[in-house]
């Protein structure tokens, strides 16, 4: 999980599945969670009507987040190369 948001009253996080080529939205409501902490370097980022929360720091100072959420494939390498140089992801995660 790299992000955790609001929106409408509902609870939202943001994963980033093997494979899928980048971030993709959950609801917390409907995931089991594994692991209760966040891990890594977030910010809060205030967006207004559109998921004020709490993000991994590239998303947003990189301004890698909308392109993740499009599936933009020079983004998705870039973010998986800063997780992997931070150590959150194994080097074979593609």
């Amino acid at each position: 999980m790299f992000a955790i948001y609001w929106i409408n009253n509902k609870s939202l996080c943001l994963g980033l599945p093997k494979g899928y080529g980048g971030l993709s939205v959950y609801e917390l409501s409907e995931v089991d969670l594994i692991e209760s902490s966040l891990n890594g370097k977030l910010v809060y980022f205030q967006n207004d009507g559109a998921g004020s929360g709490v993000y991994h720091w590239a998303l947003i100072e990189e301004s890698l987040l909308d392109d993740l959420l499009e599936l933009d494939e020079i983004a998705y390498k870039r973010f998986l190369d800063i997780l992997k140089s931070e150590g959150q992801l194994d080097d074979d995660f593609y």
